[in-house]
């Protein structure tokens, strides 16, 4: 009896064992320990031009060497448009679902992503977007103003 408790306990000591700590990422670890890097940019762009209303977010490595961006989640970016009230009239993010895995986008030295998606607006008016990058090593929040007639 006590050798069917003792033999899968020391199988899964072994497989806990041989599952230890891992080496780290030699991407990960060739990052600064600044908490922010230079050198990592974003533009937001707001078209207006057609009935729909297109944002994008763009960020770029203006580094000379790779960079990692981490998310915690499948939720990489947000938009957010807010009106003239300071009330938020739609968000990109709700009712949708998002994975919980961990993801990393590698950025190759001057290379750049971009996250875009389009709205089609309630009516006229002074709007103000909030674009978000929801990286935990390079998180991004920038607002743009803009009118619809």
């Amino acid at each position: 009896m006590l050798s069917r408790i003792t033999v899968p306990l020391l199988a899964a000591a072994g497989l806990v064992f041989a599952c230890g700590p891992r080496t780290p990422n030699p991407v990960a670890s060739a990052r600064p320990k600044s908490g922010t890097e230079q050198g990592v940019v974003s533009h937001v762009m707001v078209d207006t031009a057609r009935g729909t209303v297109r944002f994008a977010i763009a960020v770029t490595n203006e580094t000379p060497r790779r960079v990692e961006l981490t998310f915690p989640d499948g939720h990489t970016h947000d938009f957010a448009v807010v009106d003239s009230a300071g009330t938020e009239v739609w968000r990109w993010s709700t009712g949708r679902l998002f994975t919980q895995a961990i993801q990393n986008r590698l950025l190759d030295a001057h290379d750049s992503t971009v996250y875009d998606e389009r709205w089609t607006p309630p009516s006229p008016g002074r709007y103000t977007l909030v674009a978000q990058l929801h990286s935990s090593n390079h998180p991004v929040q920038q607002r743009v103003d803009f009118t619809l007639r």
